[in-house]
């Protein structure tokens, strides 16, 4: 569990209970019956904190968190909510982290079983190279060089092979 609070109301009776796991938002009201709903974190898409002058004394809030369904979105209101910045904040958190966990399991493949034996493609046939004027050759080679693809060692390797064939 991430983060739990039970609602502050100003009569004592009523009060809400709230959990928070990194995949889950539950929440549970009610005195004489119990409403209780959970909710999948990485389906809330905002947090916002409503405070009254009278929960502001008190050091809590209203914290609306909008649940994404698929009919549309739904307010859900955590109510009288003990130090609720720090919840906001929380939820938030929690919520683009399994938000970006979806997004990066909706973009990987899973492959199963052995992938099939496929003989490799036969070698092309060797083609003698084009002979090249070494001074272009060596001028090439120094662009590889300045464009950061060889390095020096390798370049001073290629010249002097280049070098020695003059």
């Amino acid at each position: 569990m991430i983060w739990a609070a039970k609602g502050q109301p100003i009569t004592g009776i009523g009060a809400g209970t709230y959990k928070l796991t990194a995949t889950m938002l539950f929440f549970e009201k009610g005195m004489l019956s119990t409403r209780a709903q959970q909710v999948p974190i990485a389906h809330v898409v905002d947090v916002d904190i409503r405070q009254s002058m009278t929960q502001k004394a008190r050091g809590v809030g209203n914290v609306l968190v909008h649940v994404q369904r698929s009919n549309g979105v739904e307010l859900v209101v955590l109510e009288d909510i003990p130090d609720p910045r720090g919840a906001v904040s929380i939820i938030n958190r929690t919520a683009h982290a399994a938000r970006l966990v979806e997004q990066q399991r909706a973009n990987t493949h899973h492959y199963s079983g052995v992938a099939p034996t496929v003989a490799p493609p036969p070698a092309p046939a060797p083609v003698a190279a084009p002979a090249t004027d070494p001074i272009e050759q060596l001028r090439r080679l120094g662009e590889l060089r300045d464009a950061g693809i060889l390095t020096e060692e390798e370049f001073a390797t290629k010249k002097a092979e280049i070098l020695s064939r003059l």
